[in-house]
């Protein structure tokens, strides 16, 4: 029996001279159950469906997606795993002007500026009230408002050129307020605007699949992950493997890579880890199957060794080992 396999870490990986991963080591606990004698047979997608359809292959296996446009030409088991899409992007590790600048749309960049602004206004309006007609301070509100308005904000800042200074003792607790509420404002809006900057700065602008279009985004060409993206409006750039992918994406030829959730996580958390980051939810859920020639009376043999698995416990110490728990 002719096993077809699709190196798809870690559904499908080759060690010297074995394959492994969790799709193989699930199927070699249906093919002991089954007592199957194979060999594997190593291929891409294509030559996966080409096999099926011309019987050169009883079964494949590669973290392959169910759909409706597959079962017309071959048949699934039943399925063996969730899964879906998801987005990797490149860790940034050099500083751009431009990105930075983006930082100062942030929603908390935003907020910390509002609340340095009403801070500014209030305490501008008591200090002209409580300080007017004095040496410094117009009687009339303008330029007397404006007057008071630099003064909260040098103080505030700590850099006090003296230019103004309050004459009233009331003004001079109102100077205090400042100096003490203002200064932790002011540090506050900083430290939020320097983190802004920071993140803006390592991480990438696309955060979820809502950010993919007009995107440059590479895939394996011939699987799901190629309708989903032209759904969502990116320019697909298409790769033979996920390995070309992975490359173009650290080539900076792309602006992301999406495909499965398993290959994408174990990629970021192993060969990728430090290099690229897994942004956005899981999208465009999807199911694994093996696959078979049509009318295969394997199928039902190994759909019900699946069932057997997944009762005795086998399937969960695989998928725990390979996933963690699910």
């Amino acid at each position: 029996m002719t096993v077809d396999v699709e190196i798809t870490p870690p559904c499908v990986m080759s060690e010297e001279t074995r394959f492994t991963g969790f799709d193989i080591e699930l199927w070699e606990e249906i093919a002991k159950d089954l007592g199957l004698a194979y060999v594997y047979h190593e291929t891409d997608l294509k030559g996966i469906f080409r096999d099926l359809v011309d019987g050169h292959a009883d079964v494949a296996l590669s973290c392959i997606t169910i759909t409706n446009e597959r079962e017309k030409i071959i048949d699934f088991s039943h399925h063996y795993m969730d899964s879906g899409l998801r987005i990797m992007v490149l860790n940034k590790t050099k500083f751009s002007l431009a990105e930075s600048v983006k930082s100062i749309y942030s929603p908390i960049v935003f907020k910390a500026f509002a609340y340095i602004g009403l801070f500014i206004i209030i305490c501008g309006h008591v200090f002209w009230w409580v300080e007017k007609g004095h040496k410094y301070i117009s009687t009339s509100y303008f330029p007397g408002i404006f007057q008071a308005y630099w003064y909260v904000l040098v103080t505030m800042t700590t850099v006090g050129y003296g230019d103004i200074v309050p004459r009233s003792w009331v003004g001079r607790l109102m100077a205090f307020l400042v100096m003490i509420i203002g200064i932790g404002i002011f540090g506050w809006t900083i430290a939020q605007l320097s983190s802004a900057i920071t993140l803006q700065t390592l991480h990438s602008d696309i955060t979820s699949h809502w950010d993919l279009r007009d995107r440059w985004v590479a895939t394996v060409e011939g699987t799901t992950s190629v309708p989903a993206l032209e759904k969502l409006g990116a320019v697909v750039v298409p790769a033979r493997t996920i390995d070309q992918a992975y490359e173009k994406l650290l080539n900076s030829e792309v602006n992301a890579v999406v495909f499965d959730s398993p290959t994408i996580l174990y990629y970021a958390r192993n060969k990728g880890a430090g290099k690229v980051s897994v942004v956005g939810p899981l999208f465009d859920i999807q199911y694994y199957g093996f696959l078979f020639p049509q009318g295969s009376e394997l199928r039902e043999s190994v759909n019900r060794a699946l069932l057997k698995l997944r009762n005795d416990g086998t399937y969960d110490k695989l998928h725990n080992k390979w996933f963690g728990s699910h």
